[in-house]
């Protein structure tokens, strides 16, 4: 079953590269998207982590949002 995070992103327009922006400048956006359950870390100092989304799961979900051209840069992802 999915779980739901709140992903705080921002936008890079088409044809921007790395040093074409300031952060500042771009659209931000937050929203729920669905992703994996979380999985067990471990615990550490007597808290039970998880981990989180991978990486590459978050920014396709975010993709699907933006239009043709457009990258996210994943600012945070977090149960909400």
């Amino acid at each position: 079953m999915p779980t739901q995070y709140l992903v705080r992103y921002a936008i890079l327009p088409p044809g921007t590269g790395p040093d074409d922006y300031e952060s500042a400048d771009l659209v931000h956006r937050e929203e729920t998207f669905e992703l994996s359950d979380p999985e067990q870390a471990g615990e550490v100092a007597g808290q039970n982590l998880r981990y989180g989304p991978h990486r590459g799961e978050v920014q396709a979900a975010v993709r699907k949002r933006l239009a043709e051209g457009e990258e996210p840069i994943i600012l945070s992802v977090r149960l909400p």
